[in-house]
């Protein structure tokens, strides 16, 4: 991190930028999807003890899930379709995650969250369900922290925003 803190500083770009893997920060988002940077680096050929070229944001037409490094379409349109089979990638992933957090601008059903709860519990899985702005906050803050965090966002293609 810089030595000094100026007007207009951006602190998370210094922490998603150190360590052995570039990480994901899920940039905005339209009915149509989620703008993803973190994935791709375009420019010259890094010479020694520099980094390779500059982030791009990816436009990522529908809902996915994401990881620290790593970012995926998800087959889910309506927050019906979260459930434990369409989360087996959360569970499937190493190393495992501490904190998974689901976003949808709509409800999910009562008591579909609470099952979901209680099985990735078992795992030490934290689950908590907000709105899709708050979860990709959130998600970009703890995964500038090192944490080993992942995300969900379904993008309801129909719905208004």
């Amino acid at each position: 991190m810089s030595d000094e803190i100026r007007r207009g500083t951006d602190l998370l770009a210094d922490a998603l930028a150190h360590g052995a893997r570039r990480k994901i920060v899920l940039e905005s988002y339209a009915p149509s999807g989620v703008d993803v940077k973190g994935l791709v680096q375009v420019g010259d050929a890094p010479e020694e003890g520099e980094s390779t070229g500059e982030d791009r944001i990816i436009h990522m037409h529908g809902s996915i899930v994401a990881f620290p490094d790593a970012c995926f379409l998800w087959n889910v349109t309506h927050p019906d379709g979260v459930n434990l089979e369409s989360l087996s990638a959360v569970r499937l992933y190493r190393p495992a995650v501490e904190y998974l957090f689901i976003g949808c601008d709509a409800p999910m059903p009562p008591g579909e969250l609470h099952k979901i709860k209680k099985e990735f519990r078992r795992m030490d899985i934290v689950v908590e369900q907000m709105d899709v702005m708050n979860v990709m906050g959130t998600f970009n803050i703890l995964n500038g922290e090192d944490r080993r965090v992942a995300c969900v966002l379904v993008i309801d293609p129909g719905a208004e925003s």
